[in-house]
Parts: structure tokens; sequence; C-alpha cells
């Protein structure tokens, strides 16, 4: 059931963010009561935190299968970000401007999961390319790595998406694309 109200909540919070969704409105789409709803949840806000925990545990299973699948680290380094801003984007601007505002824990937690995950995994791959020689040897990859990190810190923020109109899939399709290709033509 637990796994049930989670999808459900997903899918609410995802289109209308959370704010707008109620407990009367993930237990109406399930069929259930809200008695039965708050037996497994004791809060929206602890809905919340479980579609965080479950979108973590996912992309710790990608980062993990990529690195078992793709043995060339460039390939590994653009499926793992395709396939986490896919995931990321299934959650929407809105949702994380709402727990921005009204869960700011969690919005933290998100954070620290996002800088912690990629400055070891992306880390972890430019020093394996710089080793397989698919990598330039003078880069120095915690420069790399902060840039990496100081675009995605920036640019993925839910008020910067929203004002300026772009999904969370092209914000990070950009930065990978400037950080693997530059600016220059």
């Amino acid at each position: 059931m637990k796994n049930r109200i989670i999808d459900t909540a997903e899918k609410r919070f995802s289109q209308y963010g959370f704010r707008r969704v109620t407990m009367d409105d993930i237990a109406s789409d399930l069929g259930i009561s809200k008695k039965t709803l708050y037996q497994n949840f004791k809060s929206k806000d602890d809905i919340a935190w479980a579609v965080k925990e479950r979108m973590h545990k996912d992309i710790d299973r990608l980062l993990k299968k990529a690195k078992k699948e793709i043995p060339e680290p460039i390939e590994r380094f653009k499926r793992v970000i395709a396939e986490v801003t896919e995931r990321v984007a299934v959650i929407g601007s809105a949702f994380m401007t709402d727990i921005k505002k009204d869960i700011p824990d969690l919005w933290r937690e998100c954070e620290e999961f996002r800088e912690r995950e990629i400055y070891k995994y992306i880390g972890g791959i430019l020093e394996e390319g710089i080793k397989k020689g698919k990598i330039r040897k003078d880069i120095d990859t915690k420069i790399a790595v902060m840039a990496y990190l100081g675009a995605i810190r920036m640019i993925i923020q839910p008020e910067i998406l929203m004002e300026n109109k772009f999904s969370i899939a092209d914000a990070f399709d950009s930065i990978l694309k400037i950080f693997l290709e530059g600016i220059q033509m």
C-alpha cells in the first residue's frame, strides 16, 4: 500500500506541485479512505519525504548499474546524466519550488544528496577518464567537478527554471554540452 501511495502522490506532485495536492486528492485517486492513508503516513510532508527517498534510491541504483554496464567513462557520464535528469524531471519544478519553501529540510537534503553523489560519482568518472586517456591530463578533477556542481546548483533552482521557462532536462542537457564540449566553435 505504501508504494501505491508514493506512486500516486508523486504523480500528483509532478502535476500540481506540493501545495496544491491534498491528502483527500491522494486518497481519492487511490480509492481509499483518508483513514487508510493516515495509517500509512502521518502527513503529506511524510509522503513528500518518502517520494524523495525513493527517488534517491532510484538514482543510486542507476549509478551502480551504469558503472557495471558502461566501461567507457565519457559514455557512462553522458548516460548517467541523461538517466538522472529523466528521473529528476518526473517530479517537476512546481514540486521543487513548493518543498524549497514549505519543507526546507527536505530541500536541503535533496541538495546535499545531489552534491555528495555527483561529487563522488563524477569525480570518479573523470579520474578514470584521465587514466584511460579519454580526458586531458591537465584537468584538475576537483575543479571540474566543482564547476559542474556550481552550474547545476545555480540553474537547477525552481525559481530559475520557472522564471526562464526551460525544463530540468533542457538545463541538464545544456550544462552537459558546455561541460563536455566547451563553448568554442
